[in-house]
């Protein structure tokens, strides 16, 4: 999975996790070091162990948590939405999270803290169907009526909202049922679902696996509907208390994208820890852009998600202007610090 010893990449339920809890997340000193010595320690709760990470993975896998005197340990969930209630519960110090789940977590009140906007996409997310189910490949309006797939408060949901809006529908248009990432593709072979809103391997898996009776739909246009944003989320105790930590963490993120954007072979050191091939993760993340930044696209991203998330009535709508809540959020000291660059937020 990992790269070294110290890298090492845990998968546990979020059950096991959040009884780790505090204990994860403190710092300990090794024995026979100094306090000069001592190496910083942390957990990172990833959102899966897919090439969606790419960047913290390469970060991870080429030691630049390590390099940046970090010791850190990984924990993999099934989804963003689980990292990110691991790092909630005190579980760990940061956690790799879409954009969904975040803004869902701050129309509830919830507090995590975006450290890092690392990289985004348009278009790896599908909308994969299935023969026979009356859905045409090349009209994206056909899935009106169908019974679709995907697992709520993620990034596949709100991409399935832009489709629709995309094919000029609306949600009440389709039949949506939660499924988690795993029951996807079984659902679909089964002929229980008609189509699903996930990434872009779940759609070859399921063509794979369908005997190549499944089918991705058109995206021609898409980019103007829809942007996910791959982010780094830091705990509030972590960003009052540790801020040596934190500083280290965006120097391991930079560091990585250096190091992806000179050196080409860059997906050979994640391949095994995604369990795919250095050829696969190229082409999957063909569709990223990796940087780090903050810029006012990024703000009205969020806020965008957060209008359709309280019109559809899967958030509550909060007391004051949605723009100053969500920029309360985003954390651009430590990067406008190592890259001033990259921060154009007020």
């Amino acid at each position: 999975m990992g790269s070294s010893a110290n890298n090492t990449s845990i998968n546990l339920s979020r059950r096991r996790v959040l009884q780790f809890g505090a204990a994860a997340v403190s710092t300990v000193a090794l024995p026979g070091l100094s306090l000069a010595q001592t190496r910083e320690q942390a957990t990172l709760a990833s959102g899966s162990a897919g090439y969606t990470w790419a960047l913290p993975f390469v970060a991870e896998g080429a030691g630049y948590w390590k390099a940046n005197n970090v010791d850190l340990r990984v924990l993999d969930f099934p989804t963003g939405r689980d990292s990110m209630q691991a790092l909630l519960a005190g579980s760990a110090n940061f956690s790799t999270t879409t954009d969904t789940p975040l803004v869902f977590a701050v129309l509830r009140g919830l507090k995590p803290s975006i450290l890092a906007n690392f990289s985004r996409y348009s278009y790896d997310m599908k909308i994969v169907a299935r023969e026979g189910s009356g859905i045409v490949a090349d009209q994206p309006a056909s899935i009106k009526g169908k019974k679709i797939g995907t697992p709520a408060g993620t990034s596949g949901q709100y991409a399935l909202a832009k489709y629709l809006e995309f094919a000029k529908l609306s949600t009440s248009d389709v039949q949506q049922v939660n499924l988690a990432p795993t029951d996807l593709i079984g659902a679909l072979v089964r002929d229980d679902i008609d189509a699903f809103s996930w990434t872009a391997v779940a759609g070859k898996a399921a063509i794979r696996q369908s005997g190549g009776k499944a089918f991705v739909l058109t995206q021609d246009g898409y980019e103007k509907f829809f942007r996910s944003h791959q982010l780094l989320l830091v705990n509030q105790n972590t960003l009052e208390t540790r801020q040596p930590l934190v500083k280290d963490a965006i120097a391991a993120l930079l560091a990585a994208e250096r190091r992806m954007a000179q050196d080409p072979t860059w997906p050979a050191l994640i391949a095994s820890r995604i369990r795919s091939t250095p050829e696969e993760v190229k082409e999957a993340t063909a569709v990223f852009e990796f940087k780090l930044g903050f810029d006012k696209s990024f703000l009205d991203d969020l806020v965008t998600q957060a209008k359709w998330a309280i019109d559809a009535k899967l958030a509550p709508a909060p007391a004051g202007d949605l723009r100053a809540l969500f920029r309360a959020v985003i954390e651009t000291a430590p990067l406008q610090a190592a890259a001033p660059d990259r921060v154009t937020l007020a």
